[in-house]
């Protein structure tokens, strides 16, 4: 029998006994925390979702509130009600209006109206609570834009620039705001309704845009201007002017003579049109020439002095001290390499009012704007009484007036109002859907009382050898020949307002706003001031696109108008006043609703709108200056 081996028993230290206890259960702690972490990080992840859209929808309601000042509030609570049909917990909602850090409204840069939110939701968790995290805090921000100001048409005539029907005109800043400019006035009356209707008692500015569209042929585009300064030519030997009137082609045709002399009044201080009686004719307003201008401007505010301001009146005579000067700005908006979108300046010019010397000198100066159509700081037209060199600053002018463009302001090439897309439209903002791009130009008066009358045309330049700078040349030469003077697309709007000078009282036709087929079902509001001084009702509405027998609404008749509304000011009555409320416009659209069209009270269902140009049949009065507002239920949009 074999011995048997013993060996030494070992003992284990006893800490170690229950150490794979130990090890399970932090295994186990730690699986329950990735468990954990998985679990509510997705939790997290739909509440991040659930949050965004609420916030973005939130930011969308409120936005379209913000059509007049003071009206944050509104804003606010329809962005609470769209975050409560998003089902978030009322303390979510009420701890964001609760801190004015967490809404605000505001202007983009380029004029749109916008509303920011900031939300921030606790999420109560579950399987983290073991490592000490009861809440994560997510938070998300939105800003919505919308664009309500309408790109009102700043002419009947945009395409070819001649001037029949109307102008536009501002008053100088010491005038009071029945005269029909509400905006330009230091008055406080004129504050108050720009605070009303622009949002801004400090903004006396009127804003167009110049659309450059991208089939636009040129490299150039030349803005011109038509009579910029306040002043009128004075009385001959006389006592009233001898015009020589030149008839259009089909006038002569009709019977009149090529040629005629017509007087005009001898008062300096008044506008003066002179009837060619081609009106008489019986063809339409386009076809031939209406009026021959002498002069469109109004000397005005006798009661302008140092501390007596904005007092209506008129000075007894011609008096050259309340004569408005006004600064035409241009600019546009570039895209910077990070981004970023900044307005750019390009030119300016304010003429030759306010220079009493030459205002009081006016033959001797020869004043090379009054009556003419001028690009300060471009080429010169073929028939300009002297030349003018090339140039936007140059210590000789380079402009028709030395101070017109101060050196140093761009563009690189000096070409003042003349613009080359390509060498002074650097990196200009481009729209990514149309391919649209704009240039800016703001007018604003800064001194005197007087009426200014003007009007703006922009388009290529290859023109200027065979069109006149002189309006009545030139449209006698542009009705002959409809296609000598052609903007090829470059139009002029103005944004949101339009200041209006009516010269014939009767019914015109008058483009207003282009609307597109996604604005079907929409609405448009318009207003007008001041509408008096001949004027007379009613108003009618149409669409170029749609048969007016279709479709078209008849505002100032009398009684309820078509929105439902009675007792506003009625055209030719409004004086100092605007149509208030605005008149409210349904776009029509096509709807399952609609079960007669031939039911005149279904026509805004029943007519299918595939986009077009609403159209305004206004009867004017003679020398009426008004005024157009007009904004649209805009189609608002995420900024971020």
């Amino acid at each position: 029998m074999l011995n048997r081996i013993k060996f030494p028993c070992i003992r284990r230290p006893q800490t170690e006994n229950g150490q794979s206890l130990i090890l399970l259960a932090l295994m186990f702690v730690g699986l329950l925390a990735f468990m954990g972490l998985a679990i509510d990080v997705g939790f997290i992840y739909v509440r991040q979702a659930q949050l965004t859209a609420a916030v973005d929808a939130a930011a969308l309601a409120g936005v379209s509130e913000l059509t007049s000042p003071g009206m944050l509030p509104v804003a606010n609570l329809r962005a609470a009600e769209f975050m409560h049909a998003h089902d978030l917990p009322s303390v979510v909602i009420t701890r964001t209006f609760d801190n004015p850090a967490n809404y605000s409204e505001g202007l983009s840069v380029l004029g749109a109206r916008q509303y920011s939110i900031t939300a921030t939701w606790p999420v109560d968790l579950f399987f983290l609570r073991v490592i000490g995290r009861d809440t994560f805090s997510v938070t998300k921000s939105a800003t919505a834009a919308q664009f309500p100001l309408a790109d009102i048409y700043a002419s009947r005539r945009v395409e070819d620039g001649a001037l029949s029907t109307s102008n536009q005109a501002v008053f100088g800043p010491h005038i009071c705001v029945t005269y029909g400019d509400p905006f330009s006035s230091f008055s406080n009356a004129a504050a108050q309704f720009r605070q009303t209707w622009r949002g801004d008692s400090t903004d006396r500015t009127y804003h167009y845009r110049i659309l450059i569209p991208p089939e636009y042929s040129s490299d150039i585009v030349r803005v011109e201007l038509f009579d910029p300064d306040s002043i009128n030519r004075p009385n001959n030997s006389g006592g009233s002017y001898q015009d020589t009137v030149v008839h259009t082609s089909l006038a002569i045709a009709s019977g009149l003579p090529p040629t005629e002399l017509r007087s005009c009044s001898a008062d300096q201080k008044n506008p003066c049109l002179i009837n060619t009686t081609e009106g008489n004719l019986g063809f339409p307003v386009d076809r031939i020439n209406l009026w021959w201008f002498a002069r469109i401007d109004e000397n005005r505010g006798s009661g302008t002095a140092p501390g007596n301001p904005n007092v209506c009146g008129e000075p007894s005579s011609y008096n050259v001290g309340f004569n408005t000067v006004t600064l035409y700005s241009l600019y546009y908006y570039q895209r910077l390499a990070d981004g970023t979108v900044v307005e750019t300046p390009l030119a300016w010019y304010y003429g030759q009012s306010g220079q009493s010397s030459r205002d009081n000198a006016y033959s001797s100066f020869n004043h090379q704007t009054d009556m003419q159509w001028v690009s300060p700081g471009g080429r010169s037209i073929f028939d300009q009484p002297v030349a003018v060199p090339a140039g936007c600053g140059s210590p000789n002018g380079g402009d028709y007036d030395p101070v017109a463009c101060p050196s140093g302001t761009p563009p690189g090439p000096g070409n003042g109002f003349e613009l080359s897309i390509n060498d002074d439209l650097a990196n200009i903002l481009v729209d990514g859907v149309t391919g649209n791009r704009f240039v800016y130009l703001d007018v604003t008066s800064l001194s005197g009382a007087s009426e200014n009358g003007f009007e703006i045309w922009a388009g290529p330049p290859d023109y200027t050898n065979n069109i006149s700078s002189n309006v009545n040349t030139r449209n006698v030469q542009i009705i002959n020949n409809p296609n000598a003077h052609s903007s090829r697309g470059a139009t002029v709007f103005g944004m949101g307002h339009l200041p209006m000078n009516s010269n014939v009282n009767f019914a015109v036709d008058i483009p207003l706003v282009y609307l597109g087929p996604e604005y079907a079902g929409t609405s448009v509001y318009l207003s007008h001031y001041d509408s008096d001084s001949g004027a007379q009702p009613p108003i009618i509405f149409y669409f170029d696109s749609i048969a007016e027998s279709d479709w078209s609404k008849t505002f100032g008749a009398g009684g309820v108008d078509p929105d439902g509304v009675s007792g506003r000011c009625r055209p030719g009555n409004c004086n100092g006043q605007f149509v208030a409320p605005p008149y409210q416009i349904k776009v029509p659209t096509f709807s399952e609703d609609c079960t007669n069209p031939a039911d005149p009270s279904q026509r805004d269902i029943c007519t299918p709108f595939y986009g077009g140009r609403l159209i305004a049949r206004y009867i004017g009065g003679t020398n009426d200056t008004y005024h157009w507002n007009i904004t649209l239920d805009g189609l608002p949009y995420l900024v971020r």
